[in-house]
């Protein structure tokens, strides 16, 4: 979990003692499920030592990535998941996949790379550090953050990387290099990077320059951004934080997610967001203008981090197919679950 990854930061903060609240309390006695309607509908959990860290959903395909190298794919848009021959005991924590290529980024500066049906390759990153996230675009470039700052690119889907430089005393005055948790890379040399200090970056020539679109005191955990062209966009993070987007991330605006807690994973599109985090489960269907929080007894003890939807395709007859869209999060346990209507 983003949070958890970095207790050593959390400690010397004041967020620090807030979550470990929410830890100790995470199986405190709670109502009984029957007296709360379900909001999730758990398809696969693991033993108590797993975890799951990001999602990827792309159709009927997707991965979700863990602890210990934890690898699930699924082919039918969720419905079952299949674990893979593990490739390395490292946690991996973030995800990216266009057309047939998929990147997957994690510990100690690692990198594994698949192309459509070829085997899954460990690559050399010579990055080092902890990789908290990738982002990739159709014509081979990508772009990981993780800690201390770390920012690198690639123009070659991966194969290689090189770090970029950021002066960082110009974001905050005492130039520490914060810890990244999320990018998004656009068309035309676009990219965002965000994490603490409420930093969300942006550039505009591929990482060589960078300008900051939003700052504050908690940390930005994740960013959604439509891919329909609306400009729509949200992040979520530290103690409720939630903002919307509606220039393609130029500039934010606060919302009131109607909770202090940590939310770390964010996903929008036909007018809906869904939000999860620690013990939290938001939704809206008024493009984030009013949110409910789920009361399920399936979320309240728990959290969960990645997020995104898959598609299933239904014969109907004659008629052909019908297709659904459903939303996924995957998080404590190795937990996977749909979110139900």
């Amino acid at each position: 979990m983003k949070v958890l990854m970095f207790l050593q930061r959390l400690f010397e903060s004041r967020a620090f003692s807030a979550f470990l609240l929410l830890l100790f309390t995470l199986n405190a006695p709670a109502q009984e499920a029957e007296d709360r309607k379900s909001a999730i509908e758990v398809i696969r959990s693991g033993i108590p030592h797993d975890a799951l860290f990001a999602l990827e959903m792309t159709g009927e395909w997707g991965l979700a990535v863990g602890n210990y190298g934890l690898m699930l794919e699924t082919n039918d848009g969720g419905g079952t998941w299949n674990t893979l021959p593990p490739l390395t005991n490292d946690a991996l924590l973030g995800i990216t996949q266009v057309g047939e290529r998929t990147l997957i980024v994690g510990q100690n500066g690692l990198v594994i790379s698949k192309t459509g049906d070829g085997e899954w390759r460990l690559l050399d990153s010579g990055l080092g550090a902890r990789l908290l996230n990738v982002a990739m675009t159709e014509d081979g470039r990508a772009m990981t953050v993780g800690e201390f700052g770390l920012i690198a690119r690639s123009r070659d889907y991966g194969e290689t990387w090189e770090a970029i430089s950021v002066e960082w005393s110009k974001f905050n005055d005492e130039g520490y290099e914060p810890h990244l948790y999320e990018v998004v890379l656009t068309s035309g040399g676009g990219a965002m990077v965000a994490g603490e200090f409420g930093l969300i970056l942006h550039s505009r020539d591929d990482g060589d320059s960078w300008t900051a679109v939003a700052k504050g005191d908690e940390s930005v955990f994740d960013i959604d951004l439509a891919s329909d062209g609306s400009n729509s966009g949200y992040a979520v993070g530290q103690d409720g934080l939630l903002m919307r987007t509606a220039d393609s991330g130029q500039s934010w605006d606060r919302l009131d997610a109607g909770t202090n807690a940590n939310l770390l994973g964010v996903w929008s599109g036909e007018s809906e967001v869904a939000i999860v985090g620690i013990r939290t489960l938001l939704r809206s269907a008024d493009d984030g203008n009013t949110f409910s929080a789920a009361e399920d007894y399936a979320v309240i003890r728990t959290w969960y981090q990645g997020i995104d939807a898959g598609v299933t395709e239904t014969k109907a007859g004659e008629e052909g197919f019908v297709r659904r869209q459903f939303v996924y999060i995957v998080g404590h346990e190795g937990s996977i679950a749909k979110i139900l209507d």
